[in-house]
């Protein structure tokens, strides 16, 4: 449960529970001295009273046995002199009043049928304090009149000396003598103690709390400093110290407060130089990573030119061997005909040879271009609108000698309605030529080979993309290689046949062209590579987005 508002500060938390503890436990010992020093008071008023009526008891023995209420009112008035004193009254023992003296004329008010307020019984003496009519108290006080008797016969009387009469005495009750004492002035008396101790006390309380405010100001006020600078110091100031002269522990805390500022004010300054020269850095860095991307790209691109060429050649030798044996028929022809005229028939025939040498040229030229195109360097991705349709085409015309020479039967399905996508067609193709010839090589046995693409609408993203599969019926891939393979030179080949980038370099592709690749595998089976491209109008769209987001 809490005791106190969590909102309070912390010096006013202080100031009230050490103030209730201090006004408590003041007003628990006022009171305890107040009751003590008021039952001090009443048993001396008792013992005072009693010494009175004990004395008055003793000297009104012989007044009481001649009953002479001359002597016995003369002792009265002796006793009244006593300024509390209200009344004062010798009876016989049989009750009768013998003498009295009242001040107040209070002997109607004490008659037999008055019931005392308090009653208390000694040995011989009878407290009772009884109440007026008027609403006074008083302290009634009764002790017994005795007198000593001889028990022995009168004949002896004065024969025996007293000397030698031993226990023969014996004492009677001839009387009661009886006073009361106001307790008025004991009530004032009691009344001036009390505000004697509560003035003092109220004195005792304030001093300290007085005290206690200094004591609290002491100890709060430095950690006031301290709150107020931390909390400049969440605001970013880190201008001004804690300035605390105290040798104690606030003191500490706050030389190491002024210590911990100042460390943090020479690494903010050291942030701000850093994050003065951190942008150039990050340029230079993007830059240095832009071209070793770049220089990666094309060293893969040429390792698979590398593989390529074998089947370039093959593709080059037929055009070639047909444009030669067209070229040396036309020249044995031209040579026979020395000095001869050409017919028609013969030129028509010419012709022909011709048209074919330049449509095998034609061949070769664009086998050499495509080759080119491919194995070109870039430091620079230029995006343009492409066909995947038509770059797989291109890309399956390289690889016809790999895959003719692997026992790989090439499986095409690809959908003439897909959408156009953005980007950079020689970077495709890399991507693709890296799979297929993957897909070569773990098929050392042959098997098919089958590449599809169809429109696909994303999950997560608005519009229409492609979808490019690449599914073989090689041995597959470990489950717990899986999540290693586009990992940068990692490879399942042996040494000397893959650099393990080709996949690295192709993940990378595909990212940069803002799509994604997958693998399923499963071991014996196969392997499906697919790779998802958005189209330029879902680009487009994205590109707004990022821009006015704020």
């Amino acid at each position: 449960m809490r005791i106190l508002p969590i909102h309070l500060g912390l010096k006013v938390k202080f100031m009230i529970i050490i103030s209730i503890l201090i006004i408590s436990t003041s007003v628990i010992l006022s009171g305890f001295l107040i009751q003590k020093q008021g039952d001090f008071f009443h048993k001396e008023l008792e013992k005072r009273a009693e010494s009175l009526v004990r004395n008055l008891a003793y000297n009104s023995e012989f007044g009481v046995l001649i009953e002479n209420k001359d002597i016995l009112s003369n002792l009265l008035r002796g006793v009244m002199r006593e300024k509390d004193l209200v009344y004062a009254f010798i009876y016989d023992k049989e009750g009768k009043i013998l003498a009295y003296v009242d001040s107040g004329s209070l002997l109607s008010s004490l008659g037999k049928n008055t019931t005392p307020l308090k009653t208390t019984h000694t040995k011989k003496v009878l407290h009772q304090v009884f109440r007026s009519k008027g609403g006074l108290e008083y302290h009634d006080v009764s002790y017994p009149i005795v007198t000593t008797k001889v028990k022995m016969p009168k004949e002896e009387l004065g024969i025996i000396p007293q000397k030698d009469l031993g226990d023969n005495f014996e004492e009677g009750k001839i009387g009661v003598a009886r006073i009361g004492v106001s307790l008025e002035d004991l009530k004032r008396q009691i009344a001036d103690m009390k505000r004697v101790i509560v003035v003092l006390t109220s004195i005792v309380v304030a001093l300290a709390l007085l005290l206690t405010y200094a004591f609290v100001n002491l100890i709060i006020r430095p950690v006031e400093k301290l709150v107020k600078a931390t909390e400049r110091i969440a605001q970013g100031d880190l201008s001004e110290n804690v300035e605390i002269k105290q040798k104690d522990e606030i003191g500490r805390l706050a030389t190491s407060f002024n210590q911990m500022t100042e460390s943090l004010k020479r690494s903010r300054e050291e942030i701000e130089i850093y994050n003065r020269t951190l942008e150039k850095k990050v340029e230079e860095r993007t830059k240095q990573l832009k071209e070793a991307q770049a220089k990666l790209i094309q060293t893969e691109k040429m390792c698979a030119v590398g593989q390529l060429a074998a089947g370039v050649a093959h593709e080059l030798n037929n055009p070639l061997g047909g444009i030669m044996g067209y070229a040396q028929y036309a020249l044995e022809k031209i040579a026979h005909r020395k000095g001869k005229e050409i017919s028609e028939e013969e030129l028509s025939v010419y012709a022909q040879y011709l048209s074919d040498i330049e449509a095998q040229s034609k061949r070769c030229k664009g086998i050499v271009q495509n080759l080119l195109k491919f194995a070109r360097s870039s430091s620079k991705a230029d995006f343009e609108i492409l066909d995947l349709n038509l770059v797989l085409s291109d890309t399956l015309m390289f690889v016809q000698h790999q895959l003719a020479m692997g026992k790989v039967k090439l499986l095409q399905n690809l959908s003439l309605d897909i959408p156009k996508v953005s980007g950079n067609a020689g970077m495709l193709q890399q991507v693709f030529t890296n799979i297929i010839l993957n897909a070569i090589q773990v098929m050392p046995n042959g098997g098919e080979l089958l590449v599809s693409t169809r429109s696909i609408d994303f999950e997560e993203r608005l519009g229409k993309g492609v979808e490019v599969c690449f599914s073989d019926t090689g041995c597959g891939i470990p489950e717990d290689q899986r999540d290693k393979i586009f990992e940068p030179f990692f490879t399942t080949k042996k040494v000397g046949q893959g650099t393990g980038l080709g996949l690295s370099v192709s993940y990378g592709i595909v990212k940069e062209h803002k799509g994604e690749i997958k693998v399923k595998s499963q071991v014996g089976k196969g392997t499906t590579f697919t790779i998802l491209l958005p189209t330029a109008e879902v680009l487009k769209e994205e590109e707004k987005l990022v821009t006015s987001t704020p």
